[in-house]
């Protein structure tokens, strides 16, 4: 997968449709590469890969930040701030550049009328850009980890569902500031795709990572009952099948017993 492909011209797309039709092939292109076929949204999150949309708006920024503050005497910038000066941001058509560059930066209040980062003034040009960048990751990090939970958020009689469980189960990595960033887990030298795929519900043995039934019917999330546990209505998912189940969570307390004692071993674990 060549993720630059994907953000390379980012900026330029203001369509949502093709924004969704590029953020669907950047989904399968990674769980084609990774061989890991779970949900997306989880996978893009331990893999600190954000939504594109909200990548472009980082983008957008940075030309703004450029055009405004870094290298305000190029013609470029003297053109966008000739035809932007005289004119409110409601007054501009939702089609053109001019807009969306502006947009990218009201929607998180950040004032490019004076510079956000004066104590870098003297710094060089690509340090100051790197610095802005960062400071806007951060912002749109905080955007996306409260998009992600209120997707996982349950209304009353509501079944939880798998974006919910994902959450439950990476609460701890996506307190992380720069969700830009991969989850800790990845950034070790180790095999990490089997966790990956329990992380992102793309195993072949946890019942409700299974999308389709035998008979190649989608059953619903919260009916996903585990069969070894008939007649009870019990569903399948991680928690149950690892650490409740009579039948399956013998298999697994070998394994968990000898990540506790090398845990112990290094005072990670009281």
């Amino acid at each position: 997968m060549a993720l630059p492909h994907f953000l390379q011209n980012l900026r330029y797309i203001h369509s949502d449709a093709d924004i969704t039709k590029l953020q669907t092939s950047l989904n399968l292109s990674l769980a084609r590469v990774l061989h890991v076929y779970g949900d997306h949204t989880g996978l893009l999150a331990d893999t600190g890969i954000p939504p594109l949309q909200l990548t472009r708006y980082i983008h957008l920024a940075q030309l703004h930040f450029r055009l405004t503050i870094i290298r305000p005497d190029t013609l470029p910038a003297l053109l966008f701030k000739k035809l932007n000066s005289s004119l409110p941001l409601p007054n501009l058509h939702t089609s053109t550049l001019d807009y969306h560059i502006r947009y990218a930066t009201h929607a998180f209040k950040v004032d490019l009328h004076t510079d956000p980062l004066p104590d870098m003034s003297s710094q060089p040009t690509k340090n100051r850009e790197r610095a802005f960048r960062n400071m806007m990751r951060k912002r749109v990090s905080t955007l996306w980890r409260g998009e992600l939970y209120n997707a996982a958020r349950t209304h009353v009689g509501q079944s939880p569902g798998r974006k919910a469980f994902y959450v439950q189960i990476a609460h701890d990595n996506l307190q992380r500031l720069d969700l830009f960033k991969p989850a800790q887990f990845l950034r070790n030298p180790h095999n990490q795709l089997p966790l990956l795929r329990l992380r992102t519900q793309g195993t072949n043995y946890i019942l409700t990572h299974i999308h389709l039934s035998n008979t190649h019917t989608y059953t619903p999330y919260a009916n996903q009952y585990c069969p070894l546990c008939f007649p009870l209505q019990t569903p399948g998912n991680e928690t149950h099948t690892l650490f409740h189940c009579p039948h399956s969570s013998p298999l697994t307390q070998p394994a968990i017993d000898d990540l506790m004692l090398h845990l112990r071993q290094f005072d990670l674990w009281a």
